[in-house]
């Protein structure tokens, strides 16, 4: 299995932009490798923007993404750029590959890009984001934008992902803004209405008025400003770097996004802890026959799946228990 190696890590960390690549790849192909590529770039990270750009297919992400990027840039930024694209079936690859449509970027030392398959995700991300995210920042990045697949209903995994969520939309969203899930525009920070060059701009205002109640706040968060833009006609695209920049600044006054990280963190634990429970299980030879009976007399019989879990997890618990008394009869 492919590893990270002393000379990987020694390139990665002199800005060898290819070694980043390489590192990418690896956490992206080889989930094993991860714990041992966190380890190394724990202490590089915590200080990034991650902002996320999700929206329905369409309503031209990509190239307001290359707008962002550029412009992050010219402000300071060192920008990282995560586009998710769907997968090929043939492949499992990113279907656009590294995208034509931001070729403009190519080239550009400030920023860098990378194309990922969204795989077996199922939020409009890959799998391997999260992870990806942290290579960047642990190269550098300061901000990163991460680009959701266009799958227009499923990307709410961004909210666990990013810092900041833009939300994309265009002027016809208007007419069928009560398609779209709730959940995805309450969790918006900013709302952008883009292609605003074209008829039924305000049209969509309205209705994205309306569908946030009027300027109700939503818990802690204030109600997320409306931006129209054009991306073809780069229009509103200083207003809207303002105010990912303004609100990236309360982000990190208020303590939110140390906050934000602790909450990502937790949730890696949690994971982690998950996939090693269900290895530990799945490692008895019993495991997936055990699991493939259940669910055929259980499909037949319409009973409950929860006293096999409950035995399952009786049995983990057991296994536990042996290897703990093991341990502390090692330690005597």
């Amino acid at each position: 299995m492919p590893t990270l190696t002393p000379t990987l890590w020694d390139e990665f960390t002199n800005g060898d932009r290819r070694a980043c690549a390489r590192l990418i790849t690896l956490v992206e192909n080889h989930p094993d490798a991860i714990p041992d590529v966190h380890d190394q770039l724990a202490t590089r990270l915590g200080k990034a923007i991650r902002i996320g750009i999700t929206g329905p297919p369409g309503v031209g992400k990509s190239t307001l993404n290359a707008l962002l990027a550029l412009g992050l840039a010219d402000r300071g930024h060192r920008v990282g750029l995560i586009a998710v694209d769907p997968s090929s079936p043939f492949t499992g690859g990113a279907f656009m590959g590294d995208r034509v449509r931001m070729d403009r970027l190519v080239g550009d030392d400030r920023i860098f890009m990378r194309s990922l398959a969204s795989r077996e995700g199922t939020g409009g991300l890959s799998p391997a984001t999260p992870y990806v995210a942290d290579v960047l920042e642990g190269f550098g990045m300061d901000r990163i934008l991460i680009e959701t697949v266009g799958v227009g209903q499923a990307e709410l995994d961004v909210m666990a992902c990013a810092d900041i969520v833009v939300l994309v939309l265009q002027p016809s969203t208007g007419d069928s803004i009560q398609s779209l899930k709730a959940g995805i525009i309450e969790a918006a920070d900013i709302i952008v209405v883009n292609k605003a060059d074209i008829p039924g701009v305000e049209l969509a205002l309205q209705a994205l008025r309306f569908a946030l109640g009027l300027g109700k706040g939503r818990k802690d968060r204030p109600v997320p400003p409306l931006m129209p833009t054009s991306a073809q006609q780069s229009e509103g695209i200083d207003k809207l770097l303002d105010e990912i920049e303004a609100q990236a600044k309360r982000l990190v006054d208020s303590g939110r996004h140390l906050e934000m990280r602790r909450a990502r963190i937790a949730r890696e634990i949690r994971s982690g802890i998950e996939r090693c429970l269900w290895e530990k299980y799945a490692a008895r030879a019993d495991a997936e026959s055990g699991i493939a009976h259940a669910a055929e007399d259980l499909a037949r019989s319409g009973g409950s799946p929860y006293p096999f879990i409950g035995d399952a997890c009786a049995k983990i618990n057991i296994t536990l228990d042996r290897k703990a008394e093991t341990n502390d009869s090692q330690d005597r």
